[in-house]
């Protein structure tokens, strides 16, 4: 059991204890612009710099991890984004095919994380500016009211949001135990409104820990994979109403990914009857709980946000919204 939990493939971890008090944490934006800027400088950047960079908030929980991968992916792509002489570097990741990103998690990271790095070199002075003159504490507000609309209701006071710690790692976000970890590129590429509705997402995750069953959604695999479905599922009507297509082509501008959401969408009505066959063979003793689990390995990619994007829309389109 918990299978799942290891294979770098559901990378979303639910909060336990929602009760953190909110704030806006920018420290490890800024460390990485200075450690930027000593690259582009052609500067060697020193030990007291990497180590204030893996001191800041957001960065320090992959600094102090055991395996130092992703910490390692993420100060070789700035060396290769930022630096001189590093076109053969580049190439060689940004060579990475949809193939190879499919089966191996650090592949698909480095070439996630480097298009990205590459995007911030392009605009580094407007990011710059766009960090020193933009109002965060209002963005929070806003989303609140964003999340507040969406659910139909006001929102439960006693329910309390998790810090907000701001980075560059790939065009994404997420709600884990200790706070919400967002992007910021992708928070100054988007458009406002489309910033209000993709921080409003990963707040629905933290809010909706507030009410879930937790005991009950971690008790297996199977539980914690269905209850990932209906979390981004619904959270994917938020950010996502234009369908995503249209939202990886600007949120993430990489060929192979759109490719890759847009084809999990298409065939998720084929996932879906095989996600519901090993369920009903594992019901009736016919597989193990580890061959249940390797099946919803095949079955369930990306935490589930294509399926469950789909299921969603699908109860959208049959009028059970407000009942969702």
């Amino acid at each position: 059991m918990y299978k799942l939990f290891l294979t770098g493939l559901l990378l979303l971890a639910a909060n336990i204890n929602a009760s953190l008090a909110q704030t806006v944490d920018l420290t490890s934006v800024d460390e990485f612009i200075k450690v930027a800027s000593t690259i582009k400088a052609g500067k060697e950047v020193s030990a007291e710099q990497w180590k204030a960079f893996e001191n800041s908030a957001a960065y320090k929980k992959m600094a102090a991890r055991k395996n130092k991968k992703l910490i390692s992916i993420i100060k070789s792509s700035m060396n290769m984004a930022f630096g001189k002489n590093t076109t053969a570097e580049k190439e060689r990741v940004l060579s990475i095919t949809k193939e190879q990103m499919a089966t191996s998690t650090n592949l698909l990271l480095k070439k996630l994380i480097l298009a990205n790095y590459l995007d911030v070199n392009n605009h580094f002075d407007s990011i710059k500016s766009f960090r020193e003159n933009y109002d965060f504490n209002g963005l929070i507000n806003r989303v609140k009211q964003r999340l507040s609309s969406f659910l139909g209701t006001p929102l439960d006071s006693t329910a309390m949001f998790n810090p907000v710690r701001f980075f560059f790692i790939n065009a994404d976000g997420s709600n884990e135990e200790d706070a919400l970890y967002i992007d910021f590129n992708l928070v100054y590429k988007l458009t406002e409104q489309q910033r209000i509705n993709f921080l409003a997402h990963e707040f629905f995750h933290n809010y909706r820990e507030h009410f879930e069953n937790h005991d009950f959604n971690y008790k297996s695999d199977l539980n914690y994979t269905l209850d990932l479905i209906t979390n981004e599922g619904i959270a994917d009507l938020i950010d996502k109403s234009e369908g995503y297509e249209k939202y990886y082509s600007y949120v993430i501008e990489l060929p192979e990914m759109v490719e890759t959401m847009t084809g999990l969408y298409h065939r998720a009505p084929e996932n879906l009857e095989k996600l519901q066959q090993v369920i009903m063979q594992y019901a009736n003793g016919e597989i193990s709980e580890t061959k249940l689990v390797d099946n919803i390995i095949e079955i369930v990619k990306f935490n589930g946000h294509a399926i469950g994007f789909y299921m969603a829309n699908q109860i959208v389109a049959a009028s059970y919204k407000s009942e969702m």
